[in-house]
């Protein structure tokens, strides 16, 4: 389900007569209305997807609780497609009111042992949660007492008495990636309580199992921030986002990266040390893409996504070098060399934005990284082709400017010239020192690559090493067999990280050596170099809502459409157009954009998202 946020509520396993465990999730979904959607899905990744298999894990009963002072009400549920969906009414309080929602599972084995499990899981603000009561139909359950310190207080029941001195399990899927343990057990006091204190924002799943004649599981799954809405929690999640960017190893290497240039270091990243990094980079994210891209249910519906990035790209491009022409009163060669990167995309950023998106568990869609590839090519043909047309209208003026001193200087009334080589005869037989003028058309040495064709200029982009290395990981990692694909994961993924931080050193470093080029026009390419890729990735969210990308997604995207390029469109850009200052795009894209979008651009995209989602 496309839901606001995909909170995986509980995970729990079944022992059933199948042989095998089944494993399903209970979560809350999206508030539509005055209903809050209510799903138990199969995991695919245990076969349940079978509806013949789904019939067992049907076989259960639900209630919802939205009023303490009431008591719980049967939720139906009914199938769609793979899983479960319930609503759950809210009434005119939606979407802050609190939600108590317990499902209950009973099966006997082939011995005719009964097996009995009491799923439960709570949304809302953690006062208005402290009043509910246990719920009758649960035969043993959970229920959280959270308290004003950060702490939750869990009291175990069985049929309303407290267990004491059981075993509760808590497990952290989220432990790993941020540092603390994945799995531990407390055990319940003589009044049946134990307390624990959540250390960081994720799912959280509390497991109590009683073995007699039966057996009996209670689970208690939360997702903090416990509410999804309000003022709170919005500056809660902005807090989080910020945190996890700037606190986070990738950008504090960006800067211990730029700090060396600005203190005069000695340190020098091998230029073969980069590259192979570079390779890395791009073929692990095109494999990942081409992977989730292989579980696209059709392809077709992927072109609208694609085109719109392309089409969005390519406005970016128009506009940024409109505003670099008109306010910034940039040349022709450069407004272009640096709107062209802009135009284009950063491999660097939408790795700091898929880490973002990973860490908060946003859903995202599978064809993202694919989208990498082909936003970047917008930038580098739309720079170039304003570059041919602006360079065309400036030797025409300069062609009549030359027609209008040879008659001045012959006093001979000359008729407008059809060409450049006309006016540069007439110059150098009636002037008595004519200078040189070049013909419109003609080639020169550093300027053959105007002649070039917008067909093999696309050729050149699509054979370039950062769009060759990630559109061939996309193919491979499509083509690729799961059972292969399984093998060579962790090889792609274990070491991302730690590679994306000698990345994000050497650009650091590069960076630093920009930083301090630009002289005077330094604080207006500063303010245009933060605020318009700002602007644009939050006009990228807007395109993303409206053509219906998931959150994750929406980040991803506005990180695509606001990142200068800082890969394939400098290097076109020198071979291409010569005539633009490196100094100047190099700066102000990777100096001043890139850093300024790390440390407050994609925690602000987190946040618009917030807001629109």
């Amino acid at each position: 389900m496309r839901s606001s946020a995909f909170l995986a509520l509980a995970l729990c396993l079944i022992n059933t007569s199948l042989g095998k465990a089944d494993v399903f999730f209970l979560q809350f979904g999206k508030v539509d209305g005055a209903k809050r959607q209510v799903e138990v899905i199969a995991d695919p990744a245990t076969g349940s997807t079978d509806p013949t298999r789904l019939a067992d894990i049907g076989n259960l009963q639900a209630w919802s609780k939205t009023d303490p002072r009431k008591p719980a009400v049967p939720l139906p549920l009914r199938f769609r497609a793979n899983h479960l969906l319930g609503e759950v009414p809210l009434g005119s309080e939606a979407p802050n009111l609190p939600v108590s929602v317990a499902v209950v599972h009973r099966h006997r084995d082939g011995d005719g042992r009964l097996h009995s499990l009491y799923v439960k899981s709570m949304r809302g603000n953690p006062d208005a949660l402290n009043q509910f009561l246990p719920i009758p139909e649960l035969g043993m359950e959970i229920m959280p007492l959270f308290n004003e310190n950060g702490s939750i207080t869990l009291h175990l029941l069985r049929n309303g008495k407290p267990l004491p001195d059981v075993d509760i399990s808590i497990r952290d899927p989220e432990g790993k990636a941020q540092g603390t343990q994945t799995e531990f057990a407390l055990k319940t006091n003589p009044e049946g309580m134990a307390e624990w204190t959540p250390t960081h924002d994720g799912t959280f799943q509390v497991f109590a199992r009683m073995e007699s004649d039966t057996s009996e599981e209670a689970i208690l799954t939360l997702v903090y921030p416990l509410e999804d809405s309000g003022t709170r929690v919005l500056l809660h999640k902005i807090a989080v986002a910020a945190k996890q960017n700037l606190m986070g190893p990738l950008v504090l290497f960006f800067f211990l990266g730029l700090i060396s240039k600005l203190i005069k270091s000695d340190i020098k990243f091998p230029a073969e040390g980069y590259q192979l990094i570079v390779v890395y980079l791009l073929l692990a994210i095109g494999y990942e893409g081409g992977h989730d891209l292989r579980g696209e249910s059709s392809l077709v519906h992927c072109i609208v996504p694609f085109a719109t990035g392309f089409i969005t790209n390519t406005l970016v491009c128009m506009l940024a070098v409109f505003v670099l022409l008109k306010f910034l009163r940039l040349d022709s060669p450069n407004a272009c060399a640096l709107g062209a990167l802009y135009g284009s995309d950063s491999a660097g950023l939408f790795a700091v934005s898929m880490a973002l998106v990973n860490s908060f568990q946003l859903p995202k869609d599978g064809y993202m990284a694919a989208m990498l590839a082909v936003m970047e090519i917008p930038g580098v043909l739309v720079g170039i082709m304003l570059f041919r047309a602006l360079t065309r209208k400036s030797s025409k003026a300069e062609l009549l400017a030359d027609l209008e001193i040879a008659e001045k200087e012959s006093g001979i009334d000359l008729d407008s010239p059809r060409s450049g080589e006309q006016v540069s005869v007439i110059r150098r037989a009636l002037m008595p020192n004519p200078r040189t003028v070049k013909a419109h058309g003609q080639k020169t040495g550093n300027q053959s690559g105007h002649s070039d064709s917008m067909v093999a200029i696309l050729f050149n982009e699509l054979k370039s090493p950062g769009i060759y290395l990630l559109l061939g990981g996309i193919l491979v990692g499509f083509l690729t067999v799961p059972s292969e694909y399984e093998r060579t994961r962790p090889f792609f993924d274990l070491p991302f990280r730690g590679v994306m931080c000698l990345f994000l050193f050497e650009n650091g470093m590069k960076a630093g050596e920009q930083l301090t080029s630009l002289g005077k026009g330094f604080w207006r390419l500063a303010i245009f170099g933060a605020l318009f890729p700002l602007t644009m990735g939050i006009f990228g969210i807007f395109i993303a809502k409206i053509i219906g990308m998931e959150m994750g997604s929406a980040i991803l995207f506005a990180a695509l459409v606001s990142a200068p390029s800082n890969i394939a469109a400098p290097a076109a850009m020198r071979m291409v157009i010569p005539e633009a200052n490196p100094s100047i795009y190099f700066t102000t894209g990777l100096g001043i954009s890139f850093p300024f979008l790390v440390v407050f651009g994609v925690p602000i995209f987190y946040l618009v998202t917030q807001w629109i989602y």
